[in-house]
């Protein structure tokens, strides 16, 4: 879009011999405020202020957790799809959340892309987890943080080690909270966090066996993470 309109700048400043040269195309182009929100806001009864949270040990909540992967397919489009089967825990310290301390676990077989073969069999699901996550050999992918930096009220850096096909590499997750508050349904507190991050799979040996569909995708594999835990 950026070369269209710079093209556009250059053919009018080209074609004015009498009249004065064409303001800049970002004058031209005044900018407006996006009709659809920035994101889905917490509930009114939410807090966002991690110091009304209570510390200590949190359960992930696996029914209300998602992680999201996505990787360019030819340099082009965005293919989507997750890892469904997550566990872990959180040490959760209120007062000053750069003490906490995240653990989670993700099934290497449990991946989700939504793509059927011609019997309708999830045989490119398979696929990944076999060949490319090494899961028979490698059963769990898994991420610990070593430190996390508070860089706001609601903001983080999160880095830690994640072991996949069993090799270990640092990893750095930017993360939010999205808020707390006790639930009376389960009696317990719970809190939310969503992480994002961008990882090269060759750095970890995940590749496809096939050197064509190797080839065709993408090494960078943005996570996307959204997470509910529940105080123990």
């Amino acid at each position: 879009m950026r070369f269209a309109i710079l093209g556009a700048a250059l053919l009018m400043s080209a074609c004015a011999t009498t009249q004065a040269a064409a303001p800049p195309a970002a004058a031209m182009a005044p900018s407006a405020a996006s009709p659809v929100a920035a994101a889905i806001p917490p509930s009114e009864d939410a807090s966002l202020n991690p110091a009304d949270a209570p510390s200590g040990a949190y359960a992930l909540d696996s029914r209300h957790a998602s992680v999201v992967w996505r990787i360019r397919h030819m340099g082009l489009g965005l293919f989507t799809a997750r890892l469904d089967a997550i566990s872990g825990t959180l040490n959760f310290d209120s007062a000053n959340p750069a003490n906490s301390s995240i653990d989670v676990t993700i099934a290497a077989n449990s991946v989700s892309t939504g793509v059927l073969n011609a019997e309708g069999q999830r045989a490119f699901d398979r696929e990944i987890a076999e060949n490319v996550l090494d899961a028979t050999a490698n059963p769990n992918i898994h991420f610990v943080s070593r430190s996390i930096q508070v860089t706001g009220a609601t903001t983080g850096i999160i880095t830690g080690d994640l072991t996949l096909r069993g090799q270990t590499h640092p990893v750095t997750l930017e993360a939010t909270f999205d808020g707390g508050r006790f639930v009376q349904f389960y009696g317990k507190h719970v809190i939310a966090f969503s992480a994002r991050t961008i990882i090269d799979r060759s750095q970890w040996g995940a590749s496809f066996a096939n050197p064509v569909i190797n080839g065709t995708t993408g090494n960078q594999v943005e996570v996307l993470i959204s997470a509910e835990f529940r105080r123990n």
